[in-house]
């Protein structure tokens, strides 16, 4: 995952929720490299997300953390969720036509 990237997970009530990466901080256990913390944002809360697909874990999917802010509203954020929701209507709009 990188800054800006847009995935989705499944969230743990169960519901998928496609998300918005917007920071990393880097884990080290003394020089050995643990993995990523993410900051990440979708329906309006910032959240955490971790990343150990390199790391020491080797988790393949990054696994959901905690809430850090509910009610949060980031025009910028939300702008990239609806562009890459766009994108995937459109895609599937393709695919209708094509079959």
């Amino acid at each position: 995952m990188k800054k800006n990237d847009v995935f989705t997970f499944t969230a743990p009530n169960g519901v998928e929720v496609t998300a918005v990466a917007l920071y990393a901080v880097t884990l080290f256990d003394g020089s050995t490299f643990i993995g990523n913390k993410w900051i990440c944002y979708a329906q309006n809360r910032l959240f955490t997300m971790m990343d150990y697909k390199e790391g020491i874990k080797k988790y393949e999917e990054p696994k959901y953390g905690e809430v850090i802010v509910d009610y949060a509203v980031l025009p910028e954020y939300d702008s990239i969720l609806e562009d890459y929701q766009h994108q995937i209507d459109m895609a599937n709009d393709y695919a209708d036509k094509t079959l």
